[in-house]
């Protein structure tokens, strides 16, 4: 299980609920820290049914539709628990795809890498601002420690965004963005000086197929 199972259990912790009400709470409540979509809240509800951790019973309230309303076991109230605890000291070592992206930089022209820096640095800073307007939750510290954390994360990213990008238009970007010991610095250097891009062979030069270039155009950014 995940933190996505998490968050359902952890709704129904306080009271039970129809599937409606739990994705109209998330949303409205928890959207700042959660993008779970309504159809994979269904899914997940289902299987934490199956697993013996939810129990779900139809109502029908006058001349409405029968509805599906979910209520935490106490099977559930363990695995929560269990989950919470473990999630809250884990330190994740999953890499975003911005990560992926950013070790092959380089094979874009400087202007451009540039230019799709600053756009992603433009996004971070309106994401700091929505999540610093976010009201306080009194009756729920813990919603607003996720918000504090997520806001802390993304003020790092600026702070490092705003560094690269002052290293590239510096006045020593010119004669820093190429040079053997720029490639060295980058990943660690190699017997000849270059850097060993994913997927590189013992020249350092990243492995291509035959016919096509090895050079790419641009400079370096970082």
């Amino acid at each position: 299980m995940d933190e996505r199972h998490l968050l359902l259990l952890g709704v129904l912790m306080a009271q039970s609920q129809h599937a409606y009400r739990i994705n109209d709470f998330i949303e409205t409540n928890l959207g700042r820290v959660s993008n779970m979509k309504r159809a994979t809240a269904y899914a997940l509800l289902e299987r934490l049914e199956k697993r013996g951790l939810v129990r779900m019973e139809v109502q029908t309230v006058g001349n409405h539709p029968p509805r599906k309303v979910y209520s935490i076991t106490e099977a559930g109230k363990q695995a929560f628990l269990d989950l919470l605890q473990a999630l809250l000291a884990r330190v994740e070592e999953a890499s975003s795809a911005a990560d992926i992206a950013l070790m092959f930089i380089d094979y874009l022209p400087g202007q451009r890498a540039e230019e799709l820096l600053r756009r992603r640095l433009d996004d971070i800073r309106k994401q700091i601002r929505r999540l610093t307007a976010t009201p306080d939750h009194a009756f729920a510290p813990g919603v607003d420690y996720a918000v504090q954390r997520k806001i802390a994360i993304l003020q790092a990213e600026r702070d490092w965004l705003e560094q690269v990008l002052g290293s590239l238009t510096g006045p020593a970007a010119g004669t820093a963005a190429s040079g053997p010991s720029r490639e060295a610095d980058r990943c660690g250097g190699g017997t000849s000086g270059q850097a060993d891009r994913p997927g590189s062979g013992p020249s350092g030069q990243a492995d291509r197929p035959a016919g096509e270039p090895s050079g790419h155009g641009g400079h370096r950014a970082r």
